[in-house]
């Protein structure tokens, strides 16, 4: 039974052993999700085992934040769970090998997201717990907590702070929502600077050359009055879209290919969402099924992983747009 939650029934969802999963290149929000679920499933229900997993490569940022608050987050699973907790991934493909497990075994799944979801994955999910508006998944977290009347541990309203932070661009964008979480959070941490020291991640020479790269190799297309801006690196997708959109595209577009396929980082300005009202995380989901793979995300910040080209890919979403904005 699929629920979107005003009074959860999260713990009836976990068995004698929970796995906790987030995305693949998991952010601070996917790492502060997990660490709050872990902490309210540990408290609500001691004698289970609860573990962290992150599959693939964890970002750098958040392995800053997990080796500062000394977290323990695994990449591969070491216990056989009968329950799984998603946090913070709108698509299976997003979930890295657990993606063919989660097709072929029997778990009671609980997911726990904010953002355009695949249909894929919610067919396979018991419990749903999900609000597209929320600043971040930690809020929805959060949320859990106050729900059960359970008060976070400072070390976890640390990482919940982070991962709400780091979503909403350090406050940038969010609703009273977000402020208000973040002012509770901050009742038991103190100052936000605690919080925030814990986000300063200096770019390495490989990110820097990325995004010089991308700009190198950016191709400018003008939709009425809105630069789109498309560029291909094999890495650091993300990182290349928000340095194009602070150079002045309207609407970045960077992907690139690797052994699993094209990765696709989508940004744009709060003022193109405003103005156009064209939801990123909508685009790519819409896209998904015709491309074979999965795309999901914010309005003005998405992802797509799946086995198509550059060209095509570009191809897609340019059709996509011009048809929305003509």
């Amino acid at each position: 039974m699929v629920v979107t939650l005003q009074k959860p029934r999260l713990i009836e969802n976990i068995g004698e052993s929970v796995l906790v999963l987030g995305h693949h290149n998991a952010d601070p929000d996917a790492i502060g999700a997990a660490v709050g679920v872990k902490e309210l499933v540990s408290h609500l229900k001691p004698q289970t085992m609860v573990q962290i997993v992150m599959p693939k490569d964890i970002s750098k940022i958040s392995q800053m934040l997990i080796n500062e608050l000394g977290l323990e987050v695994f990449e591969e699973a070491t216990l056989e769970p009968d329950s799984l907790v998603i946090v913070d991934s709108g698509g299976l493909n997003q979930l890295g090998s657990w993606e063919s497990v989660i097709l072929k075994q029997d778990f009671v799944i609980t997911l726990i997201d904010h953002h355009v979801l695949d249909v894929n994955l919610v067919k396979r999910v018991d419990l749903l717990i999900h609000n597209e508006n929320a600043s971040s998944t930690c809020e929805l977290v959060y949320n859990l907590f106050v729900n059960y009347g359970v008060n976070p541990s400072v070390e976890t309203s640390k990482a919940l702070l982070a991962g709400l932070m780091f979503d909403t661009k350090f406050f940038s964008i969010g609703d009273r929502r977000a402020f208000e979480t973040a002012s509770k959070l901050l009742g038991n941490i103190g100052d936000v600077s605690e919080v925030r020291s814990l986000l300063n991640v200096e770019q390495d020479i490989s990110e820097k050359i990325a995004r010089i790269k991308t700009a190198q190799r950016s191709t400018i297309h003008l939709l009425n009055e809105w630069l789109v801006v498309i560029s291909k690196i094999s890495s650091f997708q993300a990182s290349g879209a928000r340095a194009l959109v602070s150079l002045g595209a309207d609407l970045a577009i960077v992907s690139g290919s690797n052994l699993e396929g094209l990765r696709g980082s989508l940004r744009s300005t709060n003022h193109f969402y405003n103005e156009t009202g064209i939801h990123l995380g909508e685009i790519l989901q819409e896209l998904s099924t015709g491309l074979d793979g999965t795309g999901s995300g914010h309005p003005t910040a998405a992802g797509y992983n799946g086995p198509i080209s550059f060209d095509e890919f570009n191809e897609a979403i340019l059709g996509k747009l011009k048809e929305k904005i003509d």
